[in-house]
């Protein structure tokens, strides 16, 4: 939509994308590109990477599956995670034991999959089409996305919230597509407790009547997640401190730095220059940003500013919450510096730091006299060559954490010849030293 000043000031409703004639096709390219996103997400990780059960996957909501129990509102942690609970009992319920890695690896590259669709049809509403492609495909090719969110359902919030985000920016004009986009809210929510940092966005328009029915799904969720965290307690999990300097500083090497450097690099830039290269990297986007957000909407410069903040806040409150000296980066020394952690906490400040980016390319604006059109045009075509190049070189990740095994297939074999010995249950191993037990019932 192209404003005028004259009109620029008036309430602007959103294009209405969704035509009678086009609805089928809509789907089967929501669809068709929904199973290209979860390959492409299924394709980052190492064949070991799939067949490996990570963290709480196997401990936590696999053996919870197990037991029998139907747990699916069970709060760990001190909130709900909906979504791995509901994988975990798929898996159990349709697959042999020796299945259940891959399962829980497939499962969540579908629904990651599935979310870059939804963000491809919802962010179509504010930026023009090949932007909403570049956006969707960002769901899983975010560079550091494939060391620990992608292809486990324990992570799998982060990729929710990216989409949430889209999904309440967006005004539907169908109450049925309300209703579904309130059942997405819904479950989203009832996953990531961070998502009442939206809340902000689910005021937006809210005087639209179809939009508010997004938001009571919304309201669901993020009142589900609540109500646990005030009657559960959370443990705390992390040990040190995080100087203040570090926040910013952490901010810029795990959601800049991997945009534009592959992660094996990141550690001995930093031992060698220090925070220079981040900084020269921020000032960078900053500026590109700020030279294309030139003569937008005040929407774009709304969704922007709001992507910005949100991305912020996210890492400030996931370091805050589990305060490690690996994050205190700002007193490493260079020797530390080279072997940096990088935290999946920088996953969605990458995600919606692109987001910025390309509401400001993508989005429609006011007349421009020839010669700055002529520039934007070239400055939003190279902005989409450097991201897309980005994913390019970055879609095989250095390290995924789950590289290394333990592979869980191996195991079951090894697991099923104790149980023909006579064991009740067997242990089979998983990521970061955890297990899970097996009785041997399953097994035979």
């Amino acid at each position: 939509m192209t404003t005028t000043p004259a009109t620029e000031n008036r309430t602007i409703r959103p294009p209405r994308i969704e035509h009678e004639r086009s609805r089928p096709q809509r789907a089967i390219l929501a669809l068709a590109l929904g199973a290209a996103v979860g390959a492409l997400a299924w394709l980052r990780l190492p064949a070991i990477a799939r067949d490996t059960l990570w963290a709480e996957d196997g401990r936590n909501f696999l053996q919870s599956a197990l037991s029998g129990h139907v747990d699916l509102f069970a709060p760990y942690g001190g909130y709900l995670h909906l979504m791995p609970r509901l994988i975990a009992h798929a898996a159990v319920a349709t697959v042999p034991v020796e299945g259940y890695a891959l399962f829980m690896s497939a499962a969540t590259s579908l629904v990651a999959g599935l979310c870059g669709a939804l963000v491809w049809i919802t962010a179509q509403q504010h930026v023009r089409p090949a932007w909403a492609l570049l956006l969707a495909a960002s769901t899983v090719l975010a560079p550091l996305a494939a060391r620990e969110v992608l292809g486990n359902a324990a992570n799998l919030h982060t990729v929710l919230m990216w989409t949430l985000f889209w999904v309440l920016l967006y005004t539907p004009v169908r109450r049925s597509t309300a209703i579904l986009l309130a059942l997405f809210t819904a479950c989203a929510a009832l996953t990531e407790v961070q998502a009442v940092f939206l809340a902000p966005l689910a005021i937006w328009r809210f005087r639209d009547r179809v939009r508010r029915i997004v938001v009571a799904g919304f309201g669901i969720g993020v009142g589900g997640q609540l109500a646990c965290a005030l009657l559960s307690s959370r443990k705390q999990t992390g040990f040190g401190h995080v100087d203040a300097v570090s926040y910013p500083y952490g901010f810029a090497i795990n959601a800049v730095m991997p945009l534009a450097l592959d992660t094996r690099a990141i550690g001995p830039v930093l031992a060698a220059t220090g925070p220079l290269v981040p900084l020269l990297l921020v000032a960078v986007i900053a500026v590109v940003l700020i030279a294309l957000l030139r003569r937008r909407t005040r929407r774009a410069h709304m969704i922007a500013a709001a992507a910005l903040a949100l991305g912020v806040l996210v890492f400030v409150a996931g370091v805050h919450t589990t305060p490690l000296d690996l994050y205190d980066y700002a007193h490493h020394s260079p020797d530390e510096l080279r072997r940096v952690w990088l935290a999946r906490y920088g996953v969605l400040p990458s995600q919606l730091i692109l987001a910025a980016l390309c509401v400001a390319a993508g989005s429609a604006g006011r007349p421009q006299p020839p010669r700055a059109r002529a520039f934007r045009a070239a400055l939003a075509t190279a902005l989409a060559a450097a991201i897309l190049l980005s994913f390019v070189l970055h879609f095989t990740p250095a390290d995924t954490r789950r590289s290394r095994g333990p592979a869980w297939q191996p195991q079951v074999g090894a697991a099923r010849a104790d149980c023909a010995r006579g064991a009740d249950e067997v242990v089979l191993h998983q990521t970061l030293g955890w297990t899970v037990r097996i009785p041997c019932e399953r097994l035979r």
